[in-house]
């Protein structure tokens, strides 16, 4: 399982290269739920639900700022609740048992990852989800120069 998870949507043409589109303008799309769930139950205490056009997405923000570890540090991410509407949209999710954002290592957890997004009306325009995790892994150089890396942990 991974530490932490950052799950985003991207137009498809800005993915795939179109240099007349930005691939880091991650909109919303009209998503109105997002549920993650590591073998049938739900990470946080209930699936986001997030409604973007009426300005509802204080929790969908605060996956954001608890997820990056600056929830309650003195240290900001440069993302407003205005500019995570308008094309940052980023949803941040939390792994580890203590939430203390991967600094130490922690058990290891094994299990199935489901994802599930829906939205409010049809798609404009052919998206990606981006889904961008991190794992906690293990390489260890021997006094040979031997490199054996451990990705299982």
């Amino acid at each position: 399982m991974p530490k932490s998870l950052i799950i985003t949507c991207v137009d498809n043409d800005a993915f795939i290269g179109t240099y007349s589109s930005n691939p880091f303008h991650f909109k919303h799309n009209k998503l109105n739920f997002l549920g993650v769930y590591v073998d049938g139950n739900p990470i946080s205490s209930k699936p986001l639900e997030p409604d973007h056009s009426n300005g509802q997405s204080i929790r969908a923000f605060n996956s954001l700022l608890v997820g990056s570890g600056k929830l309650a540090s003195n240290k900001g991410i440069y993302i407003n609740r205005d500019k995570f509407i308008q094309g940052y949209t980023l949803y941040t999710f939390d792994f580890t048992p203590d939430l203390c954002d991967g600094s130490y290592p922690n058990l290891v957890n094994q299990g199935h990852l489901r994802i599930e997004l829906k939205y409010s009306s049809a798609l404009e325009k052919t998206i990606s989800v981006l889904a961008y995790a991190e794992i906690q892994n293990m390489i260890e150089i021997t006094n040979s120069r031997n490199v054996l890396c451990d990705f299982s942990i």
